[in-house]
C-alpha cells in the first residue's frame, strides 16, 4: 500500500514553452536522491492541466523510464467523462503505476451523485488502483467536492478506490470525518503543499503527496510521526513552516513560480517557465525565500561560511 511522501513533479519547459526532458529528468533523481516513497507526475503541480494529451503521454514516458520500476509511480488523469478516464486508464496501465490519482469531470456540475457513479464505475473497470482527488481550492472544481458519506459509498461500491487525497481550506476536518466511515484498507493523503499536513497526520493520513523542492522536511517528519514521535514530527513541520506558506500559501499559479525559481537556482532547471496564462510574478518575492531556504540548510540551500 502507498503511504508516506509521494511529491508531484513539476514540468520543467524551455525559455519557449517546450517540456525540457533533462530537466524533468532532474527533477525525478533529484527527488529519488532525497529519499520519497513514491514520484507522481500529470497534477496540478506538473501543470498538467496546461499539457497536450501527446505532452502529458510523454511526461509519463520520461518518468517512467527513469525510475525503471525502482519507486512507485502515481500518474494523475483528468478525465472529461467516463469513458475517456477508462481508456486513459487502459493506455497508462502499461506504465505499471501504483495509483491513478483521478480527479472527476468538471465541466458541468451534474451532482454528487454523477461524481460517485463515475468514480465507481472507474475503480470497478480497472485493475489500476484508484486515488479519489478532491481539489476544491481549484475553481473549476470547486462544485466536485464530495461529503464524507459520498466519498464512503465509494470505498463500499468500488474495492479499487483505494486511496483520497483530500487537499484544500477544510481538508484536515474532512479527514476527521471521513476515517471512521473507510474500511481500514483505505489511505487518506493530504496535497495542498503541505500546508495542512501536521493537522492532516493528527486526523488520519496515510502521507503527503506535496510538490517538488523541500520534501526532506515532510521525510523527517513523517519518520518521526511513524516512530510515535510526534512531539518531534510537528517540531520539524512547525520549523519549516515559513517556507511552506512562503510557497504554497499565494495559490497554486505563485507555487510553481517559486517552486521553479528554486530548482533553478540549484541548477536542476535552466528556466523558470510557467506556460501561460498564469499570475503576474514578482520575483522580488524571492530573495526572502530564498534566505529562508537557506537558513534550513536544505539540499537545494546556498552553502554559505558561517
Amino acid at each position: 500500500m502507498l503511504e508516506g511522501i509521494a511529491p508531484i513533479l513539476f514540468t520543467p519547459f524551455d525559455d519557449r514553452g517546450d517540456i525540457d526532458a533533462d530537466g524533468l529528468r532532474n527533477i525525478v533523481r533529484f527527488e529519488v536522491d532525497g529519499g520519497v516513497h513514491a514520484i507522481g507526475i500529470n497534477g496540478f503541480a506538473s501543470e498538467a492541466y496546461k499539457l497536450s494529451d501527446d505532452e502529458r503521454r510523454q511526461t509519463v514516458e520520461i518518468v517512467a523510464s527513469e525510475l525503471a520500476r525502482g519507486l512507485p509511480l502515481v500518474i494523475g488523469i483528468a478525465p472529461a467523462s467516463t469513458e475517456v478516464a477508462l481508456q486513459q486508464a487502459r493506455q497508462f496501465a502499461d506504465y505499471q503505476p501504483v495509483a491513478l490519482m483521478t480527479l472527476p469531470p468538471a465541466t458541468m456540475d451534474n451532482g454528487a451523485g454523477a461524481l460517485v457513479e463515475f468514480y465507481v464505475a472507474l475503480g470497478k473497470a480497472t485493475d489500476v488502483p484508484i486515488i479519489l482527488q478532491q481539489a476544491p481550492h481549484i475553481p473549476q472544481y470547486r462544485h466536485t467536492e464530495l461529503p464524507a458519506e459520498a466519498l464512503a459509498e465509494i470505498a463500499d461500491r468500488a474495492p479499487n478506490v483505494l486511496y483520497y487525497k483530500l487537499e484544500g481550506p477544510g481538508s484536515a476536518a474532512k479527514m476527521r470525518e471521513l476515517k471512521p466511515l473507510l474500511p481500514e484498507d483505505r489511505k487518506m493523503f493530504g496535497g495542498g503543499g503541505g500546508i495542512s499536513v501536521l493537522e492532516e497526520l493528527r486526523n488520519g493520513a496515510a502521507g503527503l503527496i506535496p510538490g517538488v523542492g523541500f520534501n526532506e522536511l515532510f521525510l523527517a517528519a513523517w519518520d518521526q510521526w511513524k516512530r510515535g514521535e510526534t512531539d518531534a514530527a510537528e517540531a520539524i513541520i512547525l520549523n519549516g513552516a515559513p517556507m511552506t506558506r512562503a510557497v504554497s500559501g499565494q495559490g497554486h499559479e505563485y507555487s510553481l513560480h517559486m517552486r521553479k525559481h528554486l530548482m533553478k537556482r540549484y541548477g536542476a532547471i535552466h528556466s523558470a517557465t510557467v506556460r501561460r496564462p498564469t499570475i503576474d510574478f514578482d520575483e522580488c518575492d524571492l530573495p526572502a525565500f530564498f534566505a529562508i531556504v537557506d537558513e534550513l540548510d536544505l539540499r537545494v540551500a546556498v552553502k554559505t561560511e558561517r
